[in-house]
């Protein structure tokens, strides 16, 4: 008569015993358990300042194109996915790589955009690049640059774009060598529109990087 009386009241079972009515057993409920996630794998990447961004490392092995023109390495996005940054390398045994940053949007700024991109050599020589963009109306805007030093090994980051800050206070070093990496008349007059909106000591700086 005891059989199935667990999970009811008092007199339901008091009922049970003077009417001689043996009770079903009442499921028991146990509490549920949030599932066990397995740890998520993570994978190793360099550490890089808040604001920066790791790019990916050169590929070991390089599908080159045969023709005269650069070939694509690797392409890599900003983590908003506003900015594409696309590696070239030029056909044939030339060892320099350039990289052209391109920029979907922004034609909503009325200043330029700038990304910087820091790379260092496997000897540990480090260079730092201000890459200008001027967004456009139609299409995404694209900027080139030459990468001197760039190679197997190399480890690099970015940060950006933004708009370029009303007070620029960039190394004139720094400036000399990323108006000198531009590659085409585009990247050039990026920087002559930057100069609009910085200091007249950087402006003076650009200036004679691009006589």
């Amino acid at each position: 008569m005891e059989r199935g009386r667990a999970g009811y009241a008092l007199w339901q079972r008091a009922w049970a015993s003077f009417t001689g009515v043996i009770l079903p057993p009442r499921p028991v409920h146990h509490p549920a358990h949030a599932p066990q996630q397995a740890p998520a794998h993570q994978p190793q990447t360099r550490p890089v300042a808040p604001g920066w961004f790791a790019l990916p490392p050169l590929p070991t092995a390089r599908g080159l194109t045969a023709s005269g023109s650069d070939a694509v390495v690797l392409e890599a996005a900003s983590p908003d996915d506003r900015a594409a940054f696309v590696l070239r390398h030029p056909a044939g045994d030339a060892p320099e790589y350039s990289l052209e940053l391109v920029v979907r949007g922004g034609d909503e700024e009325d200043r330029p955009l700038l990304a910087t991109v820091t790379y260092a050599e496997p000897d540990g020589h480090k260079h730092v690049l201000l890459v200008p963009v001027v967004p456009g109306r139609f299409g995404p805007a694209a900027s080139y640059v030459r990468l001197c030093g760039f190679g197997p090994g190399t480890m690099w980051a970015a940060t950006g774009p933004s708009p370029v800050p009303e007070e620029a206070d960039w190394n004139p070093a720094t400036v000399v060598d990323s108006v000198g990496a531009a590659l085409n008349e585009t990247t050039r007059d990026a920087w002559r529109r930057v100069r609009e909106f910085v200091s007249e000591e950087v402006g003076d700086v650009i200036d004679g990087a691009l006589r």
